[in-house]
């Protein structure tokens, strides 16, 4: 590696580190469920293992802990404290996917130039740093996922890739499953696209990856069904099709009849020859992406995202402007790196991700959630605008004072990218996802004071069940935040079949975020709270016993009624 390419690549892992760390400029937490993932550190820390017996709204969370061993084993090792952990490990972690994502773009390429593009488009991708900002297990999932695509990458020439790869996937397997699912679907699809393109013949580097394919699929499927037993009851069956086993059952016959076809491929004698692309039409098919993306914008505005209830504004669109002017580069890069040795596995990612997100939007939105395979096509999209880009200045033949202005433009919107890297909450649904100080006194006071079911939205709930140890409701009863319920001060208190089980409310969470947005389920809005429904909280039924000017806690006084008390 070139001095220029290594002080590059550095510049860009502190910048990446930099843009994921920003939050923690403006919050004491990041992330909407920081209050678990403390919960079960700190038992972690105090007890050595993770118990399956868990209260919290991310019933899979202990299923797959290893995120947790990593973190535990800084606070082991370093002696830092659990917040300072918690905070800065996994976030710093996340941002060295540019790493992997270099040497994945410089293998598939095999230029320093295209794999730095493709590094620094993902410092700031907003789908890409928004989620890896997160000290959550997806953020330390993808950085697995990417060093094991790299590592199947390599499998094929290189038999002494198996054992790392093999480390990587048993780390990965026990630590998110999406980033799971999303890593078989690259790898499955990476060998299926190449049985399609060309006739299959059994090499040596052939068997070693059809033999890791099958290592992945029967360890994947082996800790969901068998272990896994909180994601095989409640994640695996939230899917819209039934019996929602069927789903499984599709997906190994689909993997059968691919099976089947690059078989029958083999008798038959064409290849796929692709003529290289001159400059013409080039510039069209990079304007057609642009226009292509700003429809799926406005599709974003007018009727919501995909496979969720929410729609992004107006104003919020302007953040991805400098991504969408980048990817776009992808659309006529896309037949120049036919021409690369592995170019034809990044196009495979391309083709399975869409196919997989298509499929999520239909079948299964809350599973499989169409919007977070974003977070795994920008590698695809940022090898592919990155071959772009210099394509067209190759062929155009662009030298001197007017390369040196293409070069001022470009890094001008890279650096647009990294500054828009994490937006504003009314960008992304209106969540606000950031804990301040202000929040963890009613948590702390409840820890002392309080006892039983504390109502709140998701935030709140995290907050009290992390710090405050007490077990809350999180997306499990909406009627308390709604107008529709202000005739019944009890509505959807009682009988609430919350994750520690069905209860009655014995306390109300409501901070100022709160009201500015109630938070449920991922794939909804945050909804303001309406003011009439913020005022009922201060009268009977409701005692007010803890307020800080940001949260207060109302305890319920059942049996008593505003005509009564």
């Amino acid at each position: 590696m070139r001095k220029s390419t290594a002080l590059g690549l550095t510049a860009l892992v502190l910048g990446s580190i930099a843009v994921r760390l920003s939050p923690l400029w403006s919050f004491l937490y990041w992330g909407s469920d920081t209050g678990e993932y403390f919960a079960i550190l700190r038992s972690l820390v105090q007890t050595h293992h993770v118990s399956t017996m868990y209260d919290g709204w991310g019933v899979t969370y202990p299923y797959f802990p290893g995120m947790f061993f990593v973190q535990v084993g800084l606070v082991d090792l370093a002696a830092l404290d659990l917040p300072t952990v918690l905070n800065l490990l996994v976030p710093i972690l996340g941002a060295l996917s540019v790493l992997p994502m270099f040497l994945i773009a410089r293998r598939a390429t095999g230029e320093d130039r295209v794999a730095l593009f493709a590094a620094a488009l993902l410092v700031g991708a907003i789908p890409h740093a928004y989620t890896t900002a997160h000290p959550a297990p997806a953020t330390l999932g993808n950085l697995l996922a990417l060093a094991g695509l790299l590592l199947f990458l390599r499998l094929r020439t290189d038999r002494t890739a198996i054992v790392p790869l093999v480390l990587v996937t048993g780390t990965l397997i026990a630590t998110h499953h999406l980033s799971l699912y999303f890593f078989l679907l690259m790898v499955v699809g990476t060998i299926v696209v190449r049985g399609l393109a060309r006739p299959w013949r059994w090499t040596a580097g052939a068997k070693r990856e059809v033999a890791y394919a099958g290592i992945l699929l029967a360890g994947t499927f082996a800790y969901w069904l068998v272990y896994a037993t909180t994601f095989r009851e409640f994640i695996l069956t939230d899917v819209d099709i039934r019996p929602w086993w069927a789903l499984l059952v599709l997906f190994g016959l689909g993997l059968l009849l691919l099976a089947a076809i690059v078989y029958t491929r083999t008798r038959i004698a064409w290849r796929y020859r692709p003529r290289y692309p001159g400059l013409r039409h080039r510039g069209t098919a990079y304007a057609c992406a642009v226009g292509t993306i700003l429809i799926l914008g406005v599709v974003s505005v007018l009727f919501g995202v995909p496979g969720t209830t929410f729609r992004v504004s107006a104003d919020g669109l302007l953040y991805f402007v400098p991504l969408v002017l980048l990817i776009s580069f992808s659309a006529p890069g896309r037949k120049f790196l036919d021409f690369h040795a592995d170019g034809l596995s990044v196009n495979a990612w391309l083709v399975v991700l869409l196919g997989s997100a298509i499929v999520g939007i239909v079948l299964a939105p809350r599973v499989l959630i169409p919007y977070r395979h974003m977070e795994y096509l920008i590698v695809p999209f940022a090898i592919l605008s990155g071959v772009g880009f210099f394509r067209l200045l190759d062929l155009a033949a662009v030298r001197g004072r007017f390369r040196a202005v293409v070069g001022i433009a470009i890094g001008i919107v890279f650096v647009a990218n990294v500054f828009t890297g994490v937006p504003p909450p009314s960008t992304l649904a209106g969540w606000r996802e950031g804990t301040i100080p202000a929040a963890l006194d009613p948590a702390y006071w409840a820890r002392d004071h309080a006892s039983g079911l504390v109502v709140s939205d998701h935030h709140g709930s995290t907050t009290v069940f992390g710090f405050g140890g007490l077990n809350a409701t999180w997306d499990r009863t909406r009627s308390p935040f709604l107008p529709d319920s202000l005739a019944d001060p009890y509505a959807g208190l009682s009988k609430i079949d919350s994750p520690s089980g069905q209860r009655d409310g014995t306390y109300v969470w409501i901070d100022r975020d709160m009201e500015a947005g109630v938070r449920l389920t991922p794939w909804e809005a945050a909804t303001p709270m309406d003011p009439a429904v913020i005022a009922k909280f201060d009268s009977a039924p409701f005692v007010k016993v803890f307020d800080n000017g940001y949260a207060r806690l109302y305890w319920i006084a059942w049996g008593c009624l505003p005509t009564t008390c």
